[in-house]
């Protein structure tokens, strides 16, 4: 979806350029047009290496309504046998190098479910969505763009690096054999079947114990409240975790939060607001104790009606423990919405101005743009 123009960005294409290097034969690499943000000259370097880039909806007379629907899903699939999914982007605010930071979530898949994920990717490449990016420029820019990447991975490797590329890590270690996973995603316009959003509820809809949903943006749908109210009614656990005004990356989906925050608690929901410092943006649910789900979505009308999204989905109780664990350090480190969806004052720097900022854009933008949050 993502991806600024920062060390981490660079350091992954100068890695993707080395793969192509080494005799790889397919690196190709899909963008989100309105989030690319890597030179020109690097993506000239980069073709002429031979590695494939392509860009998904970009603004043209042709299509002015690709403009309203991104792809928001991440996905690094490898050798059509293994992938990484989940919330993270290619800029430093996801990998701990920026002033504020993104807590997000991953999870790694080697098995039998990488053949979706590389369907997917292959089926969206094809497809009238993306578009070749060709980058013009002047003969010498590619050059000294490939000694940015080079300098890049030598300051990695020499400098002070923030991480090793040989670490000599063992990625099976700790896997565990889960038979029942699956790549779930929204369809192309070519395809059929529901949204993503419309599966995502079905199965919140079957829960029967509990039901854990971390996402940074809570804005749901009325079906989906519908749903989580009456599972509550009937006596299912059902806890939310979310950012809190400190914590939220942006005042517009916040205040679209907080207009429907008192809905969700009044209706027997448990709801965590994130202290910070740093930002949620983990996206993982947890059904039963028992099914998993970890992606892109957000809960929030963008996810649900508009962006592409992807969720690697499991049924494995021992999976689903340690991701309630994982997501159990967040809630330690949240306050607790009341009954009336009320939250401790938060007292931070720029708390009233981000306070009214969050108030002006619930007052008068909400009622033009919720349905784009």
């Amino acid at each position: 979806f993502l991806a600024r123009n920062d060390r981490i960005t660079l350091t992954a294409l100068a890695l993707l350029r080395d793969a192509r290097r080494r005799g790889v034969d397919n690196v190709r690499l899909i963008v989100d047009a309105n989030s690319l943000h890597i030179p020109k000259a690097v993506l000239a370097h980069l073709r002429e290496e031979g590695v494939q880039i392509r860009v998904y909806h970009p603004l043209t007379l042709r299509h002015p309504l690709w403009v309203f629907t991104r792809m928001h899903e991440k996905l690094v699939v490898v050798d059509g046998q293994r992938y990484i999914t989940g919330g993270r982007n290619l800029a430093e605010a996801y990998f701990g190098m920026a002033k504020m930071n993104y807590v997000d979530r991953d999870v790694y898949v080697d098995g039998p479910s990488a053949a979706e994920a590389d369907r997917h990717f292959e089926n969206l490449w094809s497809s009238a969505d993306v578009v070749d990016l060709h980058a013009h420029v002047s003969e010498s820019e590619p050059r000294r763009a490939s000694k940015v990447l080079d300098d890049i991975l030598s300051d990695l490797q020499c400098g002070d690096g923030f991480v090793s590329l040989n670490t000599g890590t063992d990625w099976s270690a700790g896997q565990r054999d889960v038979a029942a996973v699956h790549l779930l995603h929204d369809p192309l316009a070519t395809e059929d079947g529901p949204r993503l959003g419309a599966r995502l509820t079905d199965l919140i809809a079957s829960a029967e114990k509990s039901i854990v949903i971390e996402s940074p943006y809570v804005v749901p749908s009325k079906s989906l409240l519908d749903v989580l109210a009456a599972k509550a009614a009937a006596g299912v656990s059902v806890l939310i975790v979310t950012n809190s005004l400190r914590s939220a990356d942006g005042v517009l989906a916040q205040a679209a939060y907080l207009k429907y925050r008192h809905r969700v608690a009044r209706a027997g929901i448990d709801i965590r607001e994130f202290k910070g410092p740093d930002s949620l943006h983990a996206k993982s649910i947890v059904i039963d104790g028992r099914i998993v789900l970890v992606g892109s979505y957000n809960v929030d009308p963008r996810s649900q009606n508009l962006n592409t999204e992807v969720m690697c989905m499991a049924d494995d109780p021992e999976t689903a423990r340690d991701l309630l664990q994982s997501i159990d350090v967040h809630v330690r480190n949240a306050w607790r919405v009341d009954i009336d969806g009320r939250a401790p004052r938060e007292v931070f720097p720029g708390e009233r101005a981000k306070s009214f900022r969050a108030w002006f854009a619930r007052v008068l933008l909400l009622p033009v743009i919720e349905g784009q949050l």
